[in-house]
Protein backbone atom coordinates (compact mmCIF):
# COMPACT_ATOMS: atom_id res chain seq x y z
CA UNK A 1 0.00 0.00 0.00
CA UNK A 2 2.86 2.76 0.79
CA UNK A 3 4.58 1.82 -2.73
CA UNK A 4 0.64 2.63 -4.51
CA UNK A 5 0.63 5.93 -2.39
CA UNK A 6 4.37 7.27 -3.31
CA UNK A 7 3.73 6.76 -7.05
CA UNK A 8 0.24 8.51 -6.93
CA UNK A 9 1.88 10.86 -4.89
CA UNK A 10 5.22 11.62 -7.55
CA UNK A 11 2.31 11.23 -10.79
CA UNK A 12 0.29 14.29 -8.94
CA UNK A 13 3.54 16.31 -8.07
CA UNK A 14 4.45 18.33 -10.81
CA UNK A 15 0.70 19.63 -11.14
CA UNK A 16 0.71 20.44 -7.30
CA UNK A 17 4.01 22.62 -7.92
CA UNK A 18 1.92 24.23 -11.34
CA UNK A 19 -0.85 25.31 -8.51
CA UNK A 20 1.71 26.40 -5.98
CA UNK A 21 3.87 28.69 -8.25
CA UNK A 22 0.87 29.95 -9.88
CA UNK A 23 -0.66 31.02 -6.05
CA UNK A 24 2.84 32.89 -5.12
CA UNK A 25 2.74 34.41 -8.15
CA UNK A 26 -0.90 36.23 -7.81
CA UNK A 27 0.38 37.01 -4.62
CA UNK A 28 3.61 38.71 -5.88
CA UNK A 29 1.41 40.71 -8.48
CA UNK A 30 -0.84 42.08 -5.86
CA UNK A 31 1.61 42.92 -3.34
CA UNK A 32 3.68 45.06 -6.60
CA UNK A 33 0.36 46.55 -7.51
CA UNK A 34 0.05 47.69 -3.22
CA UNK A 35 3.57 48.94 -3.17
CA UNK A 36 3.58 51.01 -6.42
CA UNK A 37 2.39 54.21 -5.80
CA UNK A 38 -0.58 56.11 -8.25
CA UNK A 39 1.36 57.36 -10.77
CA UNK A 40 3.26 53.94 -11.77
CA UNK A 41 -0.01 52.55 -11.57
CA UNK A 42 -0.68 55.11 -14.15
CA UNK A 43 2.27 54.74 -16.17
CA UNK A 44 1.91 51.02 -17.06
CA UNK A 45 -1.92 51.35 -17.36
CA UNK A 46 -1.39 53.90 -20.23
CA UNK A 47 1.84 51.79 -21.71
CA UNK A 48 -0.76 48.86 -21.67
CA UNK A 49 -3.16 50.60 -23.41
CA UNK A 50 -0.62 52.18 -26.02
CA UNK A 51 0.73 48.26 -26.82
CA UNK A 52 -3.09 47.39 -27.55
CA UNK A 53 -3.71 50.17 -29.72
CA UNK A 54 -0.31 49.95 -31.63
CA UNK A 55 -0.56 46.32 -31.93
CA UNK A 56 -2.42 45.95 -35.40
CA UNK A 57 -0.16 48.87 -36.97
CA UNK A 58 3.16 46.51 -35.17
CA UNK A 59 1.59 43.21 -36.28
CA UNK A 60 1.20 44.89 -39.67
CA UNK A 61 4.79 46.28 -40.10
CA UNK A 62 6.19 42.88 -38.59
CA UNK A 63 4.59 41.14 -41.38
CA UNK A 64 5.56 42.96 -44.37
CA UNK A 65 9.19 42.85 -42.92
CA UNK A 66 8.81 39.08 -42.66
CA UNK A 67 7.78 38.94 -46.58
CA UNK A 68 9.96 41.42 -47.83
CA UNK A 69 13.13 39.39 -46.36
CA UNK A 70 11.43 36.55 -47.57
CA UNK A 71 10.74 38.16 -51.48
CA UNK A 72 15.05 38.76 -51.00
CA UNK A 73 15.71 35.30 -50.27
CA UNK A 74 13.58 33.61 -52.98
CA UNK A 75 15.37 36.79 -55.70
CA UNK A 76 18.59 35.44 -54.63
CA UNK A 77 17.84 32.04 -54.63
CA UNK A 78 16.67 32.77 -58.02
CA UNK A 79 19.92 34.47 -58.90
CA UNK A 80 21.78 31.71 -57.55
CA UNK A 81 19.60 28.91 -60.07
CA UNK A 82 20.40 30.87 -62.89
CA UNK A 83 24.64 31.53 -62.36
CA UNK A 84 24.52 27.91 -61.55
CA UNK A 85 22.69 27.16 -64.53
CA UNK A 86 24.95 29.32 -66.70
CA UNK A 87 28.53 28.31 -65.03
CA UNK A 88 27.81 25.16 -63.66
CA UNK A 89 28.27 23.11 -66.61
Amino acid sequence: MQLVDSKLYIANLPALQVVQRRAASNLNLISRLKAASASTRLLALMLAALLVAASPALLGTIRSAVALALQILLQVGHFGFIAFQIFGR
